[in-house]
């Protein structure tokens, strides 16, 4: 969810490089026995008998990968994004995904998908670099998050739609019974009552937008001639579009006046908006419950120390979030 780290699109510094040029690397010539261990048939069947596949950094729910080749005797590099097993578990679906990133590619918000299946993509590989913290607090950024999210939110709605409520109880029922605590349960009815006695009157058309419900700071990148990219699309749908406002305020490292700076820039880019702090702060608590519920889920189908970090940060704000929002 909105806490995790995805793919990265991005040429790293020297310090990085070493530790990339770690990473395996398969330089294959169609063979059976390397295909069917271990290259995924789209990437086979796309490529030339002899290319590369890298894995990159980062990405927690799929595996990631640079794929590269020479075609007519020109370099060619692209992303490959193979579906893990928690994919479908995380009650994603791929002909949305692909659905979505089509549509925000097409007014360019995304790298464009080259090849679709149903074992993951092959998309353009984007040339640039992830914004530090530093980065990410320039007015400049800042405005420039602001015009592409009220840009996405006044494109036509995508035809399918998250109910947070449906997501919400999706995760819960997945998680153990070993997790599943009375204050947890306490926390799930109260965020439930939420969205539906208060956000759920408030979804008028223009807050019913094309959100893309994952905008955490891994997946932003802006490219060698200063674009910004939106990337990870597994989570898009018709939404809420507090919910993309509030992912942002809960993972780019921005301070109360850098947050009223982002919602000035894009209630001018939305004039139909006008978005308040109030608003995001009510959301705020919908976004960290369902990151809390993902980390659970994912924590126990891999028993990862990341997922158990990411858990315990999120359990220690879902709190504070409550006592603000009830004090």
């Amino acid at each position: 969810m909105s806490l995790k780290p995805e793919h990265c699109h991005v040429d790293v510094e020297p310090a990085a490089k070493n530790a990339v040029n770690q990473l395996p690397e398969c330089v294959v010539e169609i063979a059976p026995e390397c295909i069917a261990e271990a290259i995924p048939e789209f990437v086979v069947q796309f490529s030339p008998a002899l290319f590369s596949l890298t894995p990159v950094l980062g990405g927690l729910s799929n595996h990631n990968s640079r794929l590269e080749f020479q075609r007519n005797g020109v370099q060619q590099r692209y992303f490959v994004r193979q579906l893990s097993s928690t994919y479908h578990d995380m009650d994603n679906n791929v002909e949305h995904e692909y659905a979505a990133q089509i549509q925000a590619a097409s007014i360019g918000l995304a790298p464009n998908i080259i090849v679709q299946h149903a074992q993951g993509m092959i998309s353009d590989w984007i040339v640039g670099q992830h914004w530090n913290e530093a980065e990410q607090g320039r007015d400049e950024n800042i405005e420039k998050i602001a015009q592409l999210v009220a840009t996405l939110h006044q494109q036509p709605l995508p035809h399918h739609h998250l109910d947070m409520v449906e997501r919400l109880q999706h995760y819960y029922q997945t998680i153990n019974t070993e997790f599943k605590t009375v204050q947890r349960e306490q926390q799930l009815a109260l965020v439930i009552n939420l969205i539906q006695q208060h956000l759920s009157t408030n979804l008028t058309t223009n807050r019913t937008v094309f959100c893309h419900h994952d905008m955490n700071p891994l997946n932003f990148i802006e490219d060698t001639q200063a674009k910004l990219y939106l990337l990870d699309w597994e989570f898009a749908a018709a939404g809420h579009g507090d919910f993309d406002i509030a992912t942002l305020f809960q993972t780019f490292a921005w301070q109360p006046s850098q947050q009223a700076l982002f919602l000035n820039y894009y209630n001018q880019d939305h004039p139909t908006a006008q978005v308040t702090s109030a608003q995001v702060d009510m959301m705020a608590v919908v976004v960290e419950m369902m990151t809390l519920l993902w980390c659970i889920v994912m924590y126990q189908q891999d028993k990862d120390i990341t997922y158990l970090t990411l858990w315990q940060q999120s359990e220690r704000a879902m709190a504070d979030k409550i006592n603000k929002l009830t004090n």
